[in-house]
């Protein structure tokens, strides 16, 4: 008899994510169910979503606490390895295209998924406020509009100092870290010589460091997934879906269009990839950011799965995706002019012409640019919308019950964007290379 291969009984990381959302809501909506029912006490799902989430908030910290080293480590690392900046101006132009022309597919696909379902009419509005939330977003400033949210986007590129912006608590500052990142590689290639050679291969080194700290850190992403799941499925009466259930699904039809059809053809026609085989490569990362809701904490994983198991070149995801983690919101995009037009199917006096609609596309558009890549940002953004619109900032209470699990969906969708643009922007690149 021949020697024969031991099975291999280790589940894939994918695999035991999945599992871990399993499990997650299959503990937190009966313990919902039963609390709702007057069985169980409603503090005890309470508690086990509030530490569920004080689980998933410590592998989130040590997600975030990567970022900016990673994303620095990364961007130097690529830009230098080319040798040269001549197709540095050229990926850029490509992915600012790719990323606003996606953006605008997915408003349309809500505005035309919104007019189809007509959620308002079919929403039982007494029922609506009666779940209605008090809102505060003291983080939006008084009066900022959409030109002043732009403005900051763009002020904010340039930090004002480096190591600051590297150590940025919430990591809101990225669009700092990857400019810095841009310039220092760019003039370590002007330079050249043996300082050129010296800081090309310090930071390829700390780039082998930090991918190799991410894929110890991402070891643990069952365990903060389990958390964010019990806390999403536990924390939430679920009497309140059932007033906002034509609203979601709405959003959740208008997102499975985008995530299933449009960037699926994207991946086929333009990347010329399986987008099959593609999803599976980016599984984890998916998971990953539908459970944590930040597309900017799941970057790590995000990289690692393009890099390690789609084989995508560093040099095209060390650009693309710290950029698309910060402006690319194709989910986020898509949710707010739902969320708008719905506010305004259900504010009396309202009345929603094309025009109007045309409005909140350019706008959500445009805020969506200036959403950051952390839990409830699209809600925080949506502030900027109404207000463009002349809409009751007041109206958000009534969605913002629903918004953890709309932010799921809507995330996952983003950084699955993120990654079509990855394959895209690698097919052109080898073409042109």
């Amino acid at each position: 008899m021949g020697y024969r291969k031991p099975l291999d009984m280790k589940i894939k990381l994918h695999h035991q994510i999945f599992i871990a959302m399993i499990v997650g809501a299959g503990v937190g909506l009966p313990l919902n169910m039963l609390a709702e029912a007057g069985r169980i006490p409603e503090e005890i799902p309470r508690t086990i979503a509030k530490y569920g989430k004080g689980v998933g908030d410590v592998f989130l910290r040590l997600l975030s606490m990567i970022v900016a080293p990673l994303i620095l480590t990364s961007l130097v690392s690529g830009v230098t390895s080319s040798g040269n900046l001549s197709g540095l101006g050229r990926l850029g132009g490509r992915t600012l295209a790719y990323y606003i022309s996606t953006s605008m597919i997915a408003i349309i696909t809500g505005i035309v998924m919104f007019n189809l379902i007509d959620p308002g009419n079919s929403t039982d509005v007494a029922l609506l406020e009666q779940s209605r939330e008090v809102v505060h977003l003291e983080v939006v400033e008084s009066g900022a509009g959409l030109l002043d949210t732009l403005w900051n986007q763009v002020f904010n590129l340039i930090p004002s100092n480096p190591f600051s912006a590297l150590a940025d608590p919430g990591n809101k500052s990225i669009l700092g870290v990857i400019f810095f990142a841009l310039m220092f590689g760019s003039f370590i290639v002007v330079v050249g010589g043996e300082t050129a050679d010296f800081l090309r291969k310090f930071f390829n080194s700390a780039y082998e460091v930090m991918m190799r700290m991410t894929m110890f850190i991402i070891r643990f992403a069952p365990i903060g997934v389990l958390g964010f799941m019990l806390y999403a499925s536990a924390g939430r009466g679920l009497g309140v879906f059932v007033a906002l259930g034509w609203y979601m699904l709405t959003v959740a039809l208008a997102l499975s269009v985008h995530a299933f059809i449009t960037l699926p053809l994207i991946c086929a026609v333009l990347a010329r990839r399986s987008p099959w085989s593609f999803f599976q490569s980016m599984s984890p990362a998916l998971l990953t950011a539908f459970s944590t809701a930040s597309s900017n904490g799941t970057l790590p994983l995000t990289i690692n799965c393009v890099e390690k198991r789609a084989k995508i070149n560093n040099r095209i995801s060390s650009f693309v995706l710290p950029l698309g983690a910060t402006i690319n919101m194709d989910g986020t995009a898509l949710y707010e002019v739902v969320a708008v037009l719905f506010i305004a199917q259900v504010t009396p006096g309202v009345d929603l012409t094309i025009g109007k609609q045309a409005i909140v596309a350019i706008t959500a558009l445009c805020a969506s640019i200036g959403a950051a890549g952390i839990p409830f940002a699209g809600t925080v953004m949506l502030v900027v919308v109404l207000g463009a619109v002349g809409l009751p900032l007041e109206g958000i209470g009534l969605i913002l019950a629903v918004d953890r699990v709309l932010d799921m969906f809507r995330t996952s969708v983003n950084v699955w964007s993120d990654s079509t643009a990855c394959a895209v922007m690698a097919r052109f690149e080898s073409g042109d290379d």
